[in-house]
């Protein structure tokens, strides 16, 4: 009879010994869900953020893209500005080319003049201060042209000069731009990739 009760007794114990090693079990695994799950909810939080701050990082990146967009068109405006007053240059050239053709008809008119003035100096003396007047109005409006081609080259070279100044700050600034944006895209696209992986 007492050993029937001393085996219920071991019995009882060594169930009870099992329930509890079962129970620690249960509650380390418990405990490790917990973690993991705490881990999931930090990291879900931390990829939202990391989300918001990613589409609002894009968002920005949208606004300097229409900024420069609208720059490009302003600068486009710019560039036809820069290519009227080239084709007002390209004109001033034809005039100054027209110019020039005038000077050198006038000189052969001139030289011509000349020959025949030396003709009428030797048969006619009477004229000869009429003629003179004649030459010395011709020789004064020869000065003029050319100073008025010196004039007019001077100002084709300021106003080359402008040109070639204006594109390349055009340039300079266009290119500086694109860097900076293409730079910007390039490391969103690959946090994007990381984010992804």
């Amino acid at each position: 009879m007492k050993g029937k009760q001393v085996k219920k007794k071991y019995h009882k114990q060594a169930e009870t010994v099992a329930y509890e090693s079962q129970l620690k079990v249960a509650l380390q695994e418990i405990d490790q869900l917990q973690e993991q799950l705490e881990e999931r909810v930090h990291n879900e939080i931390s990829l939202r953020a990391e989300t918001k701050r990613l589409e609002h990082e894009k968002e920005m990146h949208e606004e300097n893209a229409e900024q420069l967009k609208q720059e490009n068109a302003k600068w486009k405006v710019t560039n036809q500005g820069l290519q009227e007053k080239n084709e007002a240059l390209a004109k001033q050239l034809r005039k100054e080319a027209d110019l020039i053709d005038q000077i050198k008809a006038i000189q052969k008119e001139l030289s011509e003049y000349k020959v025949k003035t030396l003709e009428v100096l030797s048969s006619q003396k009477e004229p000869l201060e009429e003629i003179s007047k004649e030459h010395e109005n011709t020789v004064k409006k020869i000065k003029q042209l050319d100073n008025e081609l010196i004039r007019m080259k001077k100002e084709e070279k300021l106003l080359k000069e402008r040109l070639n100044s204006l594109r390349a700050r055009h340039n300079q600034i266009m290119n500086t731009k694109m860097m900076k944006w293409t730079g910007l895209y390039w490391k969103l696209r690959k946090k994007l990739r990381w984010k992804k992986k």
